[in-house]
């Protein structure tokens, strides 16, 4: 994570220790303020992320499917968690797609998704409905920050 508290640190704090319980740890997982808001055609703000990565050589990972690993991302503002592959050298292999998880979705859900993804199984049904208990609080605090953006 990173050294200053972020809005949605908790969150994907939550996400990451559901993760590592179900023995999905990621490799690496980071959040930040600093990117450029890629849904503000003025590049002039910031957003929330976090990056979860899944290297090559991650138990259970499918290499013939996701050779080099995976990536999830999460965004402020968008209302979706979304996914990649990785390439060799870390870099995306295309455009995030989005998942069917809810910006605040339960990190069981999360759990359940990371698995599919990582079995290199493609996923079906519409938008898992459960949400973090603590959403509305992390919610609130994200929109505090930004406000001051």
């Amino acid at each position: 994570m990173t050294i200053k508290t972020l809005p949605h640190d908790p969150y994907i704090t939550a996400v990451v220790d559901a993760l590592t319980e179900a023995g999905l740890e990621p490799t690496s997982a980071e959040t930040s303020d600093a990117e450029s808001n890629r849904y503000d055609a003025s590049g002039l703000t910031t957003q929330l992320d976090a990056l979860l990565v899944w290297d090559a050589d991650t138990l259970g990972l499918n290499t013939v499917v996701h050779e080099d690993g995976i990536a999830l991302i999460w965004e402020h503002p968008a209302e979706q968690w979304q996914w990649a592959p990785r390439k060799h050298h870390g870099e995306l292999q295309w455009e995030p797609e989005f998942l069917p998880l809810h910006r605040w979705a339960d990190p069981a859900a999360v759990v359940a998704v990371v698995r599919i993804l990582l079995a290199g199984l493609g996923l079906t049904g519409g938008e898992d409905p459960r949400l973090w208990v603590n959403f509305i609080a992390v919610s609130e605090a994200v929109a505090a920050w930004e406000a001051q953006e």
